[in-house]
């Protein structure tokens, strides 16, 4: 789910939409030596899972043909054989991995905030795995300075962690800006799929 940033994190979480969701979340403490050292492997890693989660974002065909024809039959039958092979491949992979247990997140372009139960300190340097497809479990890598840690009221040991991105790539950046953008579509299209459906006459 996305929405339009409002000023109380706009500045720490950036400009435009933001992203929310419930996704796998791990974090560990670094320093800044291997920070430097971690730098373009981080980068390359990063880039080829925007680029994978880009490609399953889109895979689902918007076909030109017109509807019931043997074209677009063909083509959901050959999307729908993919996209089982898909799930299996990743419950399988699933099943291998040591996932990390899944958090609330707002993701924005400059920055992340997450719920949690165990957080950082607060300036700490910290790297964030996130997994943010389904159907892929390679994480995205964040890393970023923690900016305020604060207590949740009336949620009973739980956290609000803010989160400035550091060592970001401007491929990356831009990658990144256009998954949120892409979430706060489909977003949108959702929310009027579920609104028309809200006003069929039920006689």
């Amino acid at each position: 789910m996305a929405m339009n940033v409002n000023d109380d994190n706009r500045e720490q979480l950036g400009e435009g939409v933001i992203y929310k969701d419930v996704v796998p979340l791990g974090w560990r403490d670094i320093d800044r030596e291997e920070l430097e050292f971690s730098y373009l492997s981080v980068q390359d890693s990063n880039e080829e899972v925007l680029r994978f989660i880009t490609t399953l974002d889109e895979f689902h065909v918007d076909g030109q043909d017109e509807p019931g024809n043997s074209s677009s039959l063909d083509l959901s039958r050959i999307e729908f054989k993919l996209n089982l092979l898909l799930d299996m491949v990743t419950q399988l992979v699933i099943r291998e991995t040591s996932m990390p247990e899944s958090m609330p997140i707002t993701l924005g372009s400059a920055g992340i905030e997450w719920v949690s139960v165990a957080p950082p300190s607060e300036g700490a340097l910290v790297e964030l795995s996130l997994y943010l497809h389904h159907k892929f479990p390679r994480p995205f890598i964040v890393i970023g300075q923690v900016l305020s840690v604060k207590t949740i009221e009336g949620a009973s040991g739980k956290y609000l962690i803010h989160l400035a991105y550091e060592a970001m790539s401007d491929v990356v950046q831009s990658g990144l800006e256009k998954l949120i953008f892409r979430q706060h579509r489909r977003s949108i299209a959702q929310s009027r799929r579920v609104s028309r459906a809200g006003d069929v006459d039920p006689k």
